[in-house]
C-alpha cells in the first residue's frame, strides 16, 4: 500500500520537491496519511493541519490526539477551528465548504503547495452513487478527483479495508467520527445500508468504481481534445473582452462540447453548472433565436445572425466633442472634420462624407449609439431608430454596439461610416461645406 501511495504522489508532482499540508482529521483515514508521510519524510516535506468543526462530542478528542502524533512525529502543525453553531442547513456541505476554506488559508499562510487529503476508494463508491442520486451533470460522475487544482488524494484508489488493516497493523491512534453513524446524512446511509449490500455482489466493490471513473476521465478528455480543437480555429475569435463564435459550426458540436465552451468562458475554474443552468441552456440553443441573449453569472450570451457572443460588459461609453480642423485618436477609430469646398467627383467611400455645413453651430460630437437614437436617412422620407437601421444592414451584434454617430448638438448628421442624415445633405442651395473622416484603426 505504502509503494502505491507513493506511486500516485510521484505521478502527480514528477520531479518537483513540493512542500504538502496534510489535512488530519484524527480518524483512521488521515491519520494512515500522516504516518505514511512520516515514514517518508526525507522524500516528501510537509505540515499537518487540523480544522476542529467544533460539531460532535469527539471534536476536542481528535484534536488532541492530533496534536499528541504530532508533537510525537516531530510535525509542524496548525489547528483553526470553525464556528459550526452558525450552521443550520445544508450541514455536511457548508462544513466542507468551510474546511477547505480554511484548509486554503492556512496553504498560503504556510507557503505550502498541495493540499492533502485522505480521500480513498470507498469515499469513491459513496460519492459516485451520491451524485447519481443528486442528478448531476456528467462532471459530476467523476467523483472525487485525484487533483483537483492545489488539492491531491494519494489514498484515491486505496481501499478502507487497506487503510484499517495498515492502522491496525501499527497500532495508529485513531478516534472514529461519530457523525458518520448518523444516517440522517445520505453518505452515511449509503455506507452503511446500500454499500454492504452491494458488496454482496463483489465484495471489492470499489474496483469497478475506479474503473468507472477512469472511463469518465476518458471522456473527459476527449471533450476537452474537441474544445480544443474548436477554439484554435477561426470558429472562435477573442476580441478584447468579447469572444465570437462560429454560429454555424458551434452547433454541431456534441453538447457537452459546448457546455465545456461556455464553462470555460463563463465559469471561474472551481465552479460547475446547476441542473437549471444546464437545462436552460440546452433550451436556448435548440431554440437559437436571433437576438436572444441567455445570462450566466456576470456573462452574457448572444445570438447573432451568424455568430453566438459571449461577453461580460460592452459599455461603449464614447462622448468627444472635435473643433473643425482637428482630429480625434481614439484606440478604434479616428474621426477629423473641416470645412472644405465640395469635389467636383465624389467616390463611394463609406469613411468620407461631405455635408451641408450651413446649420452646423458649435463643434460636432462622435458618441456612441444611444437605444433612443433616431435620424432620417439618407432617401428617405421617415425617420428611424438608428439600432433598427445597423440591425437592418444585417450587421453583427457586435458592430452595432461599436457603432458611432456624428451629431451637431442633439442633431444626428451621420451614422458613422454608414449613413448620412436627409437632413445633412448637400443640393443645389448649399453655399457651405464640410468634410467629414471617419476610419477604424
Amino acid at each position: 500500500m505504502q509503494n502505491k501511495i507513493l506511486s500516485n504522489i510521484q505521478s502527480i508532482i514528477g520531479n518537483e520537491k513540493p512542500h504538502f499540508l496534510l489535512a488530519v482529521s484524527g480518524g483512521v483515514d488521515s491519520m494512515v496519511l500522516l504516518e505514511l508521510f512520516q515514514k517518508n519524510n526525507e522524500l516528501l516535506n510537509f505540515s499537518v493541519a487540523h480544522i476542529n468543526h467544533n460539531y460532535h462530542s469527539e471534536s476536542k478528542a481528535m484534536e488532541d490526539n492530533v496534536k499528541g502524533e504530532c508533537k510525537k512525529k516531530q510535525c509542524r502543525l496548525i489547528i483553526k477551528s470553525l464556528e459550526s453553531e452558525k450552521i443550520t442547513s445544508n450541514i455536511e456541505s457548508q462544513l466542507r465548504k468551510l474546511r477547505y476554506n480554511k484548509l486554503e488559508e492556512i496553504r498560503t499562510e504556510i507557503n505550502a503547495d498541495y493540499i492533502v487529503t485522505a480521500h480513498h476508494a470507498d469515499d469513491q463508491v459513496e460519492t459516485i452513487l451520491m451524485k447519481i442520486l443528486n442528478s448531476s451533470g456528467f462532471d459530476g460522475l467523476q467523483g472525487v478527483r485525484k487533483i483537483n487544482q492545489n488539492i491531491i488524494r494519494p489514498l484515491h484508489d486505496i481501499s478502507k479495508k487497506e487503510i484499517i488493516d495498515y492502522a491496525t497493523q501499527k497500532r495508529l491512534s485513531y478516534v472514529n467520527d461519530p457523525t458518520n453513524l448518523d444516517t440522517i446524512f445520505t453518505r452515511n446511509f449509503l455506507r452503511k445500508n446500500i454499500v454492504p449490500e452491494l458488496k454482496k455482489i463483489k465484495n471489492d466493490i470499489h474496483l469497478p468504481f475506479i474503473d468507472f471513473t477512469k472511463r469518465v476521465e476518458d471522456v473527459q478528455e476527449l471533450i476537452l481534445f474537441n474544445v480544443q480543437n474548436f477554439c484554435n480555429t477561426n470558429n472562435y475569435k477573442i476580441n478584447e473582452e468579447i469572444i465570437e463564435i462560429n454560429k454555424v459550426e458551434f452547433l454541431k458540436l456534441p453538447f457537452l462540447v459546448q457546455l465545456r465552451i461556455f464553462s470555460n468562458t463563463c465559469l471561474k475554474s472551481n465552479n460547475s453548472f446547476s441542473k437549471t443552468n444546464i437545462r436552460e441552456l440546452k433550451d436556448f440553443l435548440r431554440k437559437n433565436q436571433t437576438g436572444s441573449v441567455k445570462q450566466l453569472n456576470s456573462k452574457t450570451i448572444f445570438i447573432d445572425n451568424d455568430s453566438l457572443f459571449i461577453y461580460k460588459n460592452l459599455k461603449n461609453e464614447i462622448f468627444n466633442e472635435v473643433e473643425a480642423g482637428k482630429e480625434l485618436k481614439s484606440t478604434n477609430f479616428t474621426f477629423s472634420w473641416d470645412f472644405k469646398n465640395v469635389p467636383n467627383n465624389f467616390d463611394e467611400n463609406n469613411q468620407v462624407e461631405y455635408i451641408d455645413a450651413s446649420q452646423l453651430k458649435n463643434n460636432l460630437v462622435i458618441r456612441s449609439v444611444r437605444d433612443n437614437d433616431i435620424f432620417l436617412p439618407l432617401g428617405m422620407s421617415g425617420k428611424k431608430k438608428v439600432v433598427k437601421f445597423l440591425k437592418d444592414k444585417k450587421l453583427s451584434m457586435i458592430k452595432r454596439k461599436e457603432s458611432l454617430v456624428v451629431c451637431n448638438d442633439n442633431d444626428i448628421v451621420w451614422v458613422a461610416g454608414h449613413q448620412l442624415s436627409e437632413k445633412y445633405k448637400i443640393h443645389k442651395n448649399t453655399t457651405k461645406t464640410a468634410k467629414l473622416n471617419f476610419f477604424r484603426n
